[in-house]
């Protein structure tokens, strides 16, 4: 176990130059210049792809390899994957992550493709982002298993929440003559098809409510967490802009103010649960 270890830790600090093992191959990431330096033997190992590429009857034989058709983002995380770094999965957007599939797809990477489809079954669902998360796993619709598991996590998402008139006419309202409308309208068509998400949290046993915006901090009690977004917006291509925490104190003198420490380590801070009529902070996974 120890030298298997040892052996992982090696592969992942291959890349630093200071490791003292020269990379044998440059890829340039076509849609942006970007070249990026890895090990054929360690790509290989992974990859059929890179094996027969590398080490076929047909090797390669470029100075510097074309990558077409994708992001630096989605190929150097396949790169890091490979190398068993760490992948911050949670600040990549639903696209990001597509990329990401495209790249296991594209180079036969299994272990990779088993990674992101468990990195979409966690997908943050909110009743703000749920018809832009659909909309954008339609348009990756050649990935059949992986968009149509999206799309039914929303759906079922929103049968969980929309369960009063006034909260399908909001719903409705909102996207009326908007470019999602057909998306919308074709999330709410396929209610009868599944059942609602889960109404208790399988960590924690609380009602749940990953995703619900919260309101006053009576809705909300010290150690749940959060996910907070200073700019008061809930567009889903702003979830970089999105911090965690944890809720630490409620303030018995004003109920629209509470105390988060952050998951980035910073110190405790106190925020407005309402700004400018928007809430801040939405319930997060336990």
């Amino acid at each position: 176990m120890a030298h298997s270890l040892q052996l992982c830790k090696s592969i992942c600090q291959s890349l630093d130059p200071s490791f003292g093992l020269p990379t044998d191959v440059t890829f340039q990431i076509v849609s942006s210049g970007k070249e990026v330096k890895a090990h054929k033997y360690v790509l290989a190992l992974t990859s059929p792809v890179f094996k027969k590429q590398f080490f076929g009857d047909a090797k390669e034989t470029k100075d510097v390899i074309p990558v077409k058709e994708t992001t630096e983002e989605a190929f150097e995380t396949m790169i890091d994957f490979t190398y068993g770094k760490e992948i911050d999965w949670k600040e990549m957007t639903i696209e990001d992550l597509f990329n990401v599939a495209n790249m296991a797809e594209k180079y036969l990477n299994e272990t990779l493709m088993k990674e992101v489809q468990k990195v979409f079954e966690d997908v943050d669902i909110t009743v703000d982002n749920a018809v832009t998360v659909a909309a954008t796993a339609e348009e990756f619709s050649q990935f059949e298993d992986i968009s149509k598991a999206l799309v039914v996590h929303c759906v079922k998402f929103l049968k969980s929440v929309l369960t009063t008139q006034d909260e399908f006419v909001k719903f409705a309202a909102k996207y009326a003559n908007t470019e999602m409308s057909q998306t919308a309208l074709s999330l709410i068509s396929k209610f009868p098809e599944v059942s609602p998400a889960e109404k208790q949290c399988g960590k924690c046993g609380k009602d749940y409510r990953q995703g619900k915006g919260l309101l006053t901090s009576d809705h909300i009690a010290v150690g749940d967490r959060v996910l907070i977004n200073d700019q008061g917006k809930w567009d889903y291509a702003l979830k970089k802009a999105c911090r965690r925490g944890v809720v630490t104190a409620k303030h018995i003198n004003d109920k629209n103010i509470i105390t988060v420490k952050l998951d980035d380590g910073s110190h405790d801070n106190n925020y407005y649960v309402i700004h400018d009529g928007v809430a801040v902070f939405r319930y997060d996974s336990c």
